[in-house]
């Protein structure tokens, strides 16, 4: 059986797993921040955005090459993000300018 390591660091969350098993990374939306605010996973991994905020919040990817607008999101609602390529991007709230986390996808 496989086993996953779960390791919390001071600036965010990495998870890491074995080779083919995908993991779903759970990322807050709420007081104009998101947590975690640094994210590290791996090609095949999910992320979900769940706007735990009170007010509209959208998850946009300005890098190239990994660019995607995952529109607007209401309060309570949860939108997922694949991950199919290596590489490191910025995330942004196209509403909320401060709101950014950085995410490195691994091989």
């Amino acid at each position: 059986m496989t086993a996953f390591r779960i390791t919390a660091m001071l600036t965010g969350l990495v998870l890491s797993s074995a080779p083919g098993i995908a993991n779903e990374v759970s990322v807050t939306m709420a007081g104009m921040s998101y947590k975690p605010a640094a994210i590290t996973a791996n090609v095949g991994d999910t992320l979900a955005f769940t706007n735990d905020d009170s007010s509209d919040h959208n998850v946009f990817v300005p890098t190239v090459g990994h660019a995607v607008d995952l529109g607007k999101q209401e309060p309570g609602e949860t939108r997922t993000l694949a991950l199919g390529k290596a590489g490191k991007f910025e995330i942004e709230c196209a509403i909320h300018p401060e709101m950014k986390a950085v995410v490195e996808v691994r091989q």
